[in-house]
This record gives structure tokens, C-alpha cells and sequence, in this order.
């Protein structure tokens, strides 16, 4: 190996090949600057994966806080609703049956869409929260409705046709999950069969042909079952804001 001059250039000469000083320079700084970009890369990926994992764990965080914050609405909902029939029906149910129709209640209500207090009122009217209700005609005979919605086992057999429910039992309508879904599930195709609230309410109560040959010969519709309901929805509504308004005070049953 020798150094070589040629004019202003220096080269060294590697058996019989000439390698000039700048190529050697060049090659030296890209080497250099390959190894920068090569620990530069693996930083960014590091980085990079940091941030995924960072955000993953960020984006499980607010999930579950998302979760959380339902699961407390829905059970401060719960709560409300058990205070508020334990201070109107509370001498007629056991705490047992409180937690559990404000329960079903609850789950029906967001199922369907309701207001929980519209269906509590549409129950207070048709059992006062009776889940052995049964119902009778003024003159004192049976009406054949049974349960907290007052179902017919008829209507309640077509009801959990649709569902595609279990073959049901007169028995089956003394049981509130059982009764109430059947009930609020029968009150929404009312609803939709004619398109308004009141009428589905009235139908629900007097039967659609009732309503439906009313419609048709344009006579005075029946609604004192509608304002009844309505009074106790508008009743309730007092009575659970008076509750909150007490800051939730009012005893549980016990």
C-alpha cells in the first residue's frame, strides 16, 4: 500500500486499485451518518410503540370510565325508583320486591324507551303494585287480567308468541319480570299500531277493535283510564322530585 499524489488530489493505493482520500471521506461520513439514521429509526419505533401503547392504555381508561359512569347512572336510577315505591307502596312490599320491580322496571323502561315513572304509573293504576293483582269488572265479577300489568293470558300468550318466549302459564303472569315485559312489550305495539300515545294507551286498557270502532263511527272516546294514568305520572313525578330534593333521605324499606 502507498500514498499516491496527483495534482491536488491524495489517494493510497490498495493492490494495484487506487482509492482516492476524499472517496474514503465519503464513505466514512456515510457510514456514520447510516449508523445516526439506523439509532434514529430505532428510537422512533420505540417511540412510536410507546405511544400505541400508551394510547391503548388511555383508550381503555376512558372506556371503562365511560362504563363506570353508566353502571352509577343506571344504579342511581335504581335507587330513586326504590325510594320512591317505598315511600308510596312501601307497607305493601316486601324490600325483596321493591329491589326487584325497580329493577324491572328500570331495565324495561331503557329497553323501550319509556319514562320508569310512566310505567310505575301505568302499574300503580292497573295493581298498585300488587303482583297478585287481580283484576275485576265495577260489577264485581273477574276480569280475567292478571299480574302488575293486568295482562289477559290470551293477550299475554300472543305477546310472547312475538317474543319468541317459553310456552306461558296463567301462573307465569303473577311473576313481575315475567309480567311487566309482557306488559310494556303489548303497550308499545299498541303505540305503534295507532300511532299515538293516547290511543295506544287507551287500546291497551279497552282493546284495539274498542278503539279502533270508535275511530271508525267517530264517536267520543272513552279516556278516563288515559287521564288516570297521567294523573299518577304527573303524581309521581312530584313525589320523586320532592325526594331528590331531600337529597335522597327518604328510607328504604326495611
Amino acid at each position: 500500500m502507498s500514498a499516491v499524489r496527483s495534482g491536488r488530489r491524495v489517494g493510497i493505493l490498495f493492490h494495484g486499485s487506487k482509492v482516492w482520500i476524499s472517496e474514503l471521506a465519503s464513505i466514512f461520513f456515510v457510514a456514520v451518518l447510516s449508523a445516526v439514521l439506523l439509532v434514529l429509526s430505532g428510537s422512533i419505533i420505540r417511540n412510536e410503540y410507546a405511544i400505541y401503547r400508551n394510547t391503548g392504555t388511555i383508550a381503555s381508561g376512558k372506556s371503562d370510565r365511560i362504563v363506570l359512569t353508566h353502571y352509577l347512572e343506571q344504579l342511581r336510577r335504581r335507587v330513586a325508583i326504590a325510594e320512591l315505591l317505598c315511600s308510596i307502596a312501601g307497607r305493601k312490599l316486601s324490600t325483596d320486591l321493591l329491589l326487584e320491580l325497580s329493577d324491572i322496571v328500570l331495565t324495561n323502561s331503557n329497553q323501550f324507551g319509556y319514562d320508569p315513572l310512566l310505567l310505575l304509573a301505568v302499574i300503580e293504576v292497573e295493581s298498585f303494585y300488587l303482583p297478585t293483582a287481580r283484576g275485576k269488572y265495577r260489577s264485581g265479577a273477574e276480569s280475567g287480567a292478571f299480574g302488575l300489568m293486568q295482562l289477559k293470558p290470551q293477550t299475554a300468550r300472543e305477546v310472547a308468541a312475538r317474543l319468541e318466549m317459553d310456552s306461558l302459564s296463567q301462573a307465569d303472569l303473577f311473576k313481575p319480570e315475567i309480567n311487566v315485559i309482557l306488559g310494556v312489550a303489548y303497550l308499545t305495539s299498541m303505540i305503534s299500531r295507532f300511532k299515538n300515545f293516547k290511543l295506544g294507551l287507551l287500546a291497551y286498557n279497552q282493546g284495539p277493535a274498542v278503539v279502533s270502532r270508535q275511530l271508525s263511527e267517530n264517536r267520543p272516546l272513552s279516556v278516563g283510564y288515559y287521564q288516570k294514568v297521567l294523573r299518577s305520572y304527573y303524581a309521581l313525578k312530584r313525589h320523586a322530585l320532592r325526594l331528590a330534593a331531600a337529597n335522597g333521605q327518604a328510607p328504604l324499606c326495611r
